[in-house]
């Protein structure tokens, strides 16, 4: 009888721990499922911020079609682990959005940067593109090719940004016909690039900053031509005017003799 009493015991016993186990794994799983739902929440926060804030000069049509696909298959993660029709609308539109983007022939137009607090914000966007693009090399959820390509280019734009600020200070300048300090701007965008030079995207940008360059400077020397002949102009035809009184007042003392 005592033993049974016991083994009763010890089933209830082991009834007792094997269910707390049980609601302790349950719990376990159910904060696990809430750090995953809030990490790919996250994720989807962090590259809708990229697709939306990086301007289309620094975001090549290719790299946002990549992140709109990576964006959808973030939501369907997050579908799998929390289902929610909100979620698959927000999905289908996505998509739609990306569609559209693919066909549309339309050129984006640049935004210009004008504000060196912007620049210092678009260079920690691009870091943060850069280091999205290697966690996503190491997931296997990019080619190497193209992760090298995007991390390059991110690279580049952290340069390229503070030179397209030179230029645009350069085009003010010009636009004011301060010739001179649009040369010296776009001498200082030039430099910017410099570091970067061997990148391919970076000789077409030097070689189009130092034509216009050129082409400010070939103008201001026939402008200085132009006005060095305007004064011999002036001077030739002073000479001019003063040799005619002369001649006026030699004939003036020739018939003063008649």
């Amino acid at each position: 009888m005592t033993a049974l009493i016991v083994t009763i015991l010890l089933l209830i016993i082991g009834g007792f721990i094997a269910f707390a186990i049980y609601l302790q794994m349950k719990e376990q799983a159910r904060l696990e499922r809430l750090r995953k739902v809030a990490l790919l929440n996250n994720q989807l926060r962090q590259i809708r911020r990229y697709i939306d804030d990086l301007p289309p000069q620094y975001q090549p049509k290719e790299l946002r079609v990549w992140l709109y696909q990576r964006l959808m298959s973030v939501f369907d993660e997050l579908l799998t682990t929390q289902p929610d029709e909100s979620l698959s609308r927000r999905r289908r539109n996505l998509e739609e959005e990306m569609i559209n983007f693919q066909s549309s022939k339309q050129k984006r137009r640049a935004k210009p940067v004008i504000d060196e607090l912007e620049i210092m914000e678009l260079k920690r966007l691009f870091e943060a593109v850069a280091q999205f693009v290697a966690f996503a090399k190491n997931n296997k959820q990019i080619e190497p090719d193209q992760a090298f390509r995007y991390e390059s280019l991110m690279n580049f734009y952290r340069y390229k940004v503070m030179a397209d600020f030179h230029a645009y200070l350069a085009r003010q300048a010009f636009l004011t016909q301060k010739f001179d300090d649009a040369i010296a701007q776009y001498k200082e965008a030039i430099s910017q690039l410099l570091p970067v030079q061997e990148n391919p995207e970076a000789q077409p940008v030097i070689t189009q900053f130092q034509s216009i360059i050129d082409e400010i400077e070939a103008d201001l020397e026939l402008q200085k031509r132009e006005a060095e002949l305007e004064l011999d102009e002036e001077e030739d035809a002073e000479l001019d005017d003063e040799w005619n009184k002369f001649m006026n007042q030699d004939d003036f003392q020739k018939k003063k003799h008649f």
